[in-house]
């Protein structure tokens, strides 16, 4: 008896396992097709994304921490991107961690910022509800945004007890 049971968990958990590996396999597809897509295909895009859907870059200058809605995303947003990075920007995936509640994509850029090189990392946080991208908040070098992308410029600042 005691058997019988150990059995029946052991198939129950796999069961669950199997389940949260086929959620967490899915958003993972679904994370990196919708980055794949976003700037050369938005349509494709656009179809992965939930209705409530939310996005935010993480910086602290220009844009950063500003909330944009799906429609604000495409309209409003990407157009900025286009003007900072006219030459585009190449994305490599180092690295994702994904369940059933959402993905950690980690990349690295290849880009020309207007300033120059602009080789940023990137990680980005997947949120997902009913089966699609809830929100989305990107992290990445602020600093390295400010002096190639804008015209910031770095000084150095000695500060003696």
């Amino acid at each position: 008896m005691k058997k019988l049971i150990y059995i029946l968990l052991i198939s129950f958990s796999s069961c669950i396992s199997s389940k949260d590996d086929s959620f967490s396999e899915k958003n993972l597809i679904m994370a990196q097709s919708f980055l794949d897509n976003l700037l050369t295909n938005t349509e494709e895009a656009k179809k992965s994304l939930h209705e409530d859907f939310t996005f935010s870059w993480m910086g602290n200058i220009e844009q950063g921490g500003k909330i944009w809605n799906k429609e604000t995303l495409f309209n409003d947003y990407l157009p900025i991107i286009g003007e900072i990075l006219p030459k585009g920007i190449i994305l490599n995936t180092v690295d994702a961690i994904a369940d059933s509640e959402g993905v950690a994509l980690i990349q690295e850029g290849d880009a020309e910022g207007k300033n120059g090189e602009y080789d940023n990392k990137y990680v980005w946080i997947f949120k997902m509800k009913e089966g699609l991208i809830f929100s989305i908040r990107e992290y990445n070098s602020d600093i390295l945004v400010a002096t190639q992308l804008y015209d910031y410029e770095i000084e150095n600042i000695n500060i003696s007890k």
